[in-house]
């Protein structure tokens, strides 16, 4: 008779186990997916403004790699091309963006 007891002990023992390891696993995946929304890249950047967004087309233009998008197309990657997005970088990293979006603002 012991070891029916036993037994039935065993198995509900078991049967808590499962419960507990399905609570638990459902809570990391509830946790994961929780964390998962406000870690999105998303929410970690603002949205660009309308203003500076025409001003980084122009300071793309004036940097002169709106030239090479064709060429980019196909796969080519010249050293012209490579200097202009340089420039391109630089003007966008400068205070010449601000003063794009600035000319955009006061019109």
């Amino acid at each position: 008779m012991s070891k029916i007891t036993s037994l039935q002990i065993c198995l509900a023992s078991a049967d808590k186990l499962k419960l507990v390891l399905a609570t638990v696993a459902l809570s990391v995946c509830f946790t994961a997916h929780a964390q998962g929304k406000d870690n999105s890249p998303a929410q970690k950047t603002r949205a660009l403004s309308r203003a500076e967004v025409i001003a980084d087309l122009a300071l793309w233009r004036r940097a002169g790699v709106d030239r090479y998008a064709m060429s980019m197309s196909y796969g080519v990657e010249t050293e012209a091309y490579q200097a202009a997005y340089q420039e391109y970088l630089r003007l966008r990293n400068s205070e010449e963006f601000q003063m794009e979006v600035q000319k955009f603002l006061d019109k």
